[in-house]
């Protein structure tokens, strides 16, 4: 909670400025929507969970580009999120003591607040750099599950479900990413980069059900391919 009040703290101060005249000299601002496959897992962090691989999702959203000076931009938006993964740790179901493999299929309203510096016109392509933070709020959340017991034989498995009271609300994550704009005419582009996405914070509620000195801890990572237009 710390981390994402310095964060909020940090945007409000730079649209005040922006609002109070200090990047008035520079009036471009920059609109677009885009749409990002990604490619996420989530990193586990408690004794005994592994992360079990990648899964793939997609984003959707705007985005908009405040410039303060030609090349440097204060870049926000909203993307609406679904960021998947899989991961297992012990378990106890059915009064026996096993391994469970859960899917997790997230859904989350994340506000990019990043930096964005780009280069000049090179051969009509401008490249550009982006970091940054990215809070999010949780707006959906579920499961599926394959419980193995340790004894020969037990097996359960449970369909997509709500996982809701096991996830936490906020996450905040860190975004680092390049890319490249194409002008099409005189006010619009396209554009395309690609992006890392470093969990920050825990996203996971609760604690383990064979050792209750443990709590459930993962963060979740992505890759995500941009594809989108400014205008």
């Amino acid at each position: 909670m710390k981390m994402m009040k310095k964060v909020l703290l940090a945007s409000v101060v730079m649209l005040l400025l922006s609002s109070t005249g200090v990047f008035a000299q520079y009036k471009a601002v920059e609109l677009g929507v885009k749409v990002a496959p990604n490619f996420g897992w989530i990193r586990a962090d408690a004794d005994k969970y592994s992360s079990e691989g990648i899964v793939p999702g997609i984003a959707w959203g705007l985005m908009t580009d405040f410039y303060f000076a030609e090349n440097y931009a204060f870049a926000t938006g909203f993307s609406v999120v679904f960021q998947n993964g899989k991961m297992s740790y012990p378990d106890l179901q059915v009064y026996n003591i096993g391994v469970l493999d859960r899917k997790y299929r997230m859904k989350y309203v994340d506000i990019p607040l990043t930096i964005k510096m780009k280069t000049n016109d090179l051969n009509n392509f401008r490249f550009y750099g982006q970091f940054g933070f990215q809070p999010g709020v949780r707006i959906g959340s579920k499961a599926r599950d394959s419980f193995k017991s340790d004894t020969p034989g037990i097996k359960v498995t449970k369909n997509w479900h709500s996982i809701e009271s096991e996830t936490k609300l906020f996450r905040v994550g860190m975004v680092v990413g390049i890319g490249l704009e194409y002008p099409i005419d005189n006010s619009t582009s396209l554009m395309g980069g690609i992006t890392f996405l470093n969990g920050l914070t825990d996203i996971l509620k609760g604690k383990n059900a064979v050792d209750g000195t443990v709590e459930h801890r993962g963060f979740p990572n992505a890759f995500e391919l941009t594809l989108g237009i400014l205008f």
